[in-house]
């Protein structure tokens, strides 16, 4: 059997100043670097044989320190990239309702049937991701599978192996750093692990 590890990077500045991110980047703060260096460690007893990583930086600077302490290489895509905000990329969440009242209204609420504006569709972003998994669980022979993405990403792929529609985006967490461990068997994938950060919650008491 195959297991996805399925990580979200580490605390940037914009997520500390509540801006949107999507695909634009902002650096790891301290500790950012530091949930990373603890989720490579947590990482070490899984056993990992491949890492694949966004294209952006937050996440690569994630990987980095990942690839660094597992001793393996870790290999890009962009179909692990963020969600395009489009317009929203860089504001904060008073800015958006400021000068998008409505499309905001309906992200909360809807955010299946949301167009933000020059952005991706929550629907657009779920295939990208599902084949991507589908075509790394086909192609690659390794068993223990790291991939390094963003919340919305991780939460669209979750959501599908969980067989949820996207409506239910909204009911799902991902903590910076975090660990989802997904199990492909015979009869479907198993989600056993769920936005774990113990290995970062005991090292900050």
């Amino acid at each position: 059997m195959k297991k996805l590890y399925v990580v979200r990077h580490g605390e940037t500045n914009w997520n500390l100043e509540g801006r949107t991110q999507g695909i634009k980047d902002s650096q790891l703060t301290d500790d950012g670097l530091l949930q990373a260096q603890l989720l490579a460690k947590r990482l070490i007893e899984e056993k990992i044989e491949v890492i694949y990583s966004s294209c952006l930086l937050r996440a690569k600077s994630t990987a980095e320190i990942i690839s660094k302490i597992l001793k393996l290489p870790y290999y890009c895509d962009k179909n692990l990239n963020e969600m395009n905000f489009g317009q929203w990329e860089g504001l904060t969440n008073e800015q958006i309702l400021k000068l998008y009242p409505s499309e905001l209204k309906t992200w909360r609420n809807y955010p299946h049937e949301t167009c933000i504006p020059s952005g991706e569709k929550l629907i657009s972003v779920q295939r990208r991701i599902v084949e991507f998994v589908e075509n790394v669980l086909k192609n690659t022979k390794e068993k223990n599978i790291l991939i390094i993405s963003h919340s919305t990403i991780i939460k669209l792929l979750l959501l599908n192996v969980l067989n949820m529609d996207i409506c239910n985006y909204y009911r799902l967490k991902q903590e910076n750093c975090c660990i989802n461990i997904i199990e492909f068997r015979n009869y479907g994938p198993v989600l056993l692990k769920y936005n774990e950060t113990g290995h970062i919650q005991h090292n900050s008491r």
